[in-house]
């Protein structure tokens, strides 16, 4: 959305799609200038048609390099666990991809963590909620541990130039939320679900 304050707010920005209404067309009609010979629900169906094709050539065409967080945060292989723990909660993150020497050798996650307290990798939030409120994890065995224990090696990487679309279905079929991006051998950003939702969130209509 751009910063002009005087420009309207564009409500395709903050609405779901699938909130728009037949009154929000008929009304958006009414305001058009000249004469419209469509019906309402004639102009949504094409503009969810529209946005359907949209969504897929944007996937397609824009990449991985574009939409990317840069630089990425990132943990050393032998930090001890309950440092990398404290770091992640400070970063605000729920994975980091792990350098040694300047070459990625792995990716951590909070799922890394689980099976360490006693629970299995796929453990819900909520199980690892009710676990703490019960006092049974066993937090003496992640201060054994460093990010080398614990991390997922090899990582799973993407180039710069991956379409986002492509980025999207591999974590869509691997189950995980996040790729760091390599180029040439370096590590130069990471790729989230959440770099993905914003690469297809429609843009300020123009005026």
């Amino acid at each position: 959305m751009r910063d002009d304050a005087a420009a309207p707010a564009d409500p395709t920005c903050d609405v779901p799609l699938t909130e728009v209404e037949i009154q929000d067309i008929f009304t958006a009609m009414s305001q058009s200038e000249g004469y419209l010979d469509i019906t309402p629900g004639d102009a949504l169906a094409l503009y969810r048609l529209a946005y359907r094709h949209a969504s897929a050539r944007v996937g397609r065409e824009r990449t991985v390099g574009t939409v990317m967080t840069s630089p990425a945060h990132t943990a050393s292989p032998e930090l001890p666990g309950p440092e990398l723990a404290r770091l992640m909660a400070s970063l605000g993150v729920s994975g980091l991809p792990v350098l040694e020497n300047d070459t990625l050798v792995g990716v951590v996650s909070i799922k890394d963590f689980l099976p360490s307290l006693g629970l299995p990798r796929q453990a819900t939030p909520m199980a690892l909620v009710a676990a703490l409120l019960e006092g049974g994890l066993p937090s003496a065995n992640l201060a054994r541990l460093t990010t080398r224990d614990l991390m997922t090696a090899p990582a799973l990487s993407v180039p710069p130039s991956c379409p986002v679309a492509e980025a999207a279905e591999l974590m869509d079929r691997r189950r995980i939320n996040r790729l760091p991006v390599v180029d040439g051998g370096r590590l130069v950003g990471i790729i989230t679900r959440d770099d993905i939702v914003r690469a297809w969130r429609p843009e300020a209509a123009p005026e």
